[in-house]
């Protein structure tokens, strides 16, 4: 009886124990529960879309890494139009920061067609609201349906359309990104000098030149539909003739290290100035059919797959690498059988001179090499080991919520914010 008392009393110890520690983890998430109602306000908006507004009390609770200002006046009056109360709110974010409080705002803007569906409400989705730890609660979303939205042809049509100001939001961003590739584009091919066609450079600028005119003019070819197919097919067009020159330039780097195969030092060198060419055409093609890529993605609004946007672009990636591969490896066979020593920048005299410079040699052992070109044994490294560079990440942007940030009158992109939550 008394063995049985021993076991059986901290048994019940520890059920009370659980069953206390359960019942005060359910009461604190009702209280975080409340809580969070009321910090966050419902906008109806767009035939009955509601759109979370919730009222951050704390900066620490947003990122500011992941925030991007959108700066394009267009952009911020879609918004305004949209959700009215963001601009009150907005205000209101100033006058705080004047009364040194710290308030701010975070707006989301469901993606309708990717929300988990709710258990609760018959067609809507669930917004989850997020707090330092996770997610905090959720709302119903109601799901717009796109065939029942007319052409965004004028700017009452746009004001009403909750899913085209989330496009034009992630588009501003991702747009600002594209710009500042093109332009690093552009400084790179003027620093190279013609290639045996003065063509093949034309065409390569004229690719940045078409793909920057989308780009700067995103918001207005996002507003209107008839516009937005055109300039779609346009890129498709592009993206055929960026295969096409890109295709060019690894078919002769391959071709180049076939065709000589054991050169001496003077060809060598030569061949090594005519690579440096291709390697960077091969660097900016590789961009801007990324470019072209996320664009067609972009201007889509999720209607095309990422992967099928970026289909291509992958393919002729793989192949750039492999040419680069077999140049890698011509590399390695020249700088052994020419003894360059390309980390000290000299290479082994052969010869006559190399004959004459034996005996000097004996008491220095200098006597015995002549340095490099200047700039070649960066070229050869360069083209050996740096490898054409695949996107960092092809963000699947259509696929989650639009989160916007208000803050001291201000309005902000949260593009690295987590993804949205399961129910």
């Amino acid at each position: 009886m008394e063995s049985f008392l021993i076991i059986a009393v901290p048994i019940a110890i520890i059920a009370v124990i659980a069953v206390v520690v359960v019942y005060l983890k359910k009461k604190a998430n009702s209280e975080n529960n409340h809580a969070m109602d009321e910090n966050v306000e419902l906008v109806t908006v767009d035939g009955g879309v509601p759109i979370p507004i919730e009222r951050v009390t704390s900066l620490s609770l947003i990122d500011e890494s992941s925030l991007t200002e959108i700066t394009d006046s267009t952009v911020v009056a879609r918004i305004t139009q949209t959700i009215p109360t963001v601009a009150e709110k907005a205000a209101k974010t100033v006058t705080n920061t004047a009364m040194k409080k710290a308030d701010l705002y975070r707006v989301i803007i469901p993606n309708g067609e990717t929300l988990v569906q709710s258990k609760s409400m018959t067609g809507a989705f669930r917004g989850f609201f997020r707090g330092a730890k996770g997610a905090k609660g959720h709302a119903n979303l109601v799901k717009v349906d796109p065939s029942k939205i007319t052409k965004a042809s004028t700017v009452a049509n746009i004001g009403a359309n909750v899913m085209n100001v989330g496009s034009l939001v992630v588009g501003q961003y991702y747009m600002n990104e594209i710009n500042a590739k093109l332009e690093t584009m552009n400084k790179n091919i003027s620093k190279i000098s013609d290639f045996q066609d003065r063509e093949f450079k034309s065409r390569i600028m004229s690719l940045i030149a078409l793909v920057g005119e989308i780009s700067q003019f995103s918001v207005e070819i996002i507003e209107n539909d008839e516009l937005r197919t055109i300039k779609l097919a346009a890129l498709e067009n592009m993206k055929a003739d960026g295969t096409e020159l890109l295709g060019q330039v690894n078919e002769t780097i391959i071709g180049i290290t076939q065709g000589n195969p054991t050169p001496d030092y003077k060809a060598y060198q030569a061949t090594v100035e005519d690579f440096y060419t291709l390697v960077e055409y091969q660097n900016i093609l590789i961009t801007i059919l990324e470019e072209i890529s996320k664009l067609s993605y972009l201007l889509g609004k999720g209607n095309s797959s990422k992967d099928m946007c970026y289909s291509l672009y992958s393919k002729y990636w793989e192949l750039s690498v492999q040419a680069r591969d077999v140049l890698e490896s011509w590399h390695d066979k020249q700088v052994a059988a020419l003894k360059i020593e390309i980390d000290r920048n000299r290479l082994e005299k052969s010869g006559v001179a190399g004959f004459f410079a034996q005996v000097p040699a004996l008491f220095d052992d200098k006597w015995k090499y002549r340095d490099l070109k200047q700039g070649i044994a960066d070229k050869i490294t360069h083209q050996s080991q740096t490898k054409p560079q695949a996107a960092i990440e092809q963000k699947a942007v259509y696929d989650s919520d639009v989160p916007i940030v208000i803050m001291d009158g201000k309005y902000y992109y949260q593009h690295d914010a987590p993804a949205t939550a399961k129910e």
